[in-house]
């Protein structure tokens, strides 16, 4: 018999995951920011459906984090984005400590960090080689709390980033 529950919880992954692929295929880093904004909705709330705690407690610091990251980089606030962002990471780091369940655990925090430092560089090279770090992180993760739509979405999210890479770099050198 077929848990409609779980399907469901997957389809918002997957949602999720969906955006995330296709965030890294656009141009602009505020267009990446926005698209890995609405994905960390879903993400939280996939994560937390299927009990990976520090997953969905990453997303929900991811989400605030990259909105403000957003709108900091949108009215030219570079000093408080940095100490901001330094914030949420001790934000993070500090829940990932207390929800701690075991040593695949810490994956989110560590993918959270990859990601971060990537936006905060700026660079869409940077922040597109750093992803692959990331879903590398998430993908292991997935596989540990059985979220079939992430372990799908991480293979094609690390295949998606690896050919973006190649293509924004084809483009420029033309």
């Amino acid at each position: 018999m077929v848990d409609f529950s779980f399907v469901l919880i997957q389809i918002i992954g997957a949602i999720g995951y969906t955006l995330l692929s296709a965030s890294f295929f656009r141009k602009k880093k505020q267009q990446i920011l926005f698209m890995q904004i609405i994905a960390n909705v879903f993400f939280t709330i996939h994560y937390f459906l299927l009990d990976g705690i520090t997953g969905a407690i990453s997303n929900v610091i991811g989400l605030l984090t990259y909105t403000f990251i957003y709108i900091f980089d949108k009215n030219k606030l570079g000093k408080a984005k940095n100490i901001f962002t330094l914030i949420m990471m001790i934000i993070l780091l500090v829940a990932t400590f207390l929800a701690y369940d075991n040593v695949f655990s810490v994956l989110p925090f560590i993918a959270f960090s990859f990601t971060i430092i990537s936006f905060l560089n700026g660079k869409e090279d940077v922040i597109r080689k750093f992803g692959i770090v990331a879903a590398i992180c998430w993908l292991t993760y997935a596989i540990v709390y059985v979220s079939y739509a992430a372990i799908v979405f991480e293979i094609i999210t690390l295949i998606a980033t690896i050919v973006s890479i190649f293509k924004t770099k084809n483009e420029k050198s033309n």
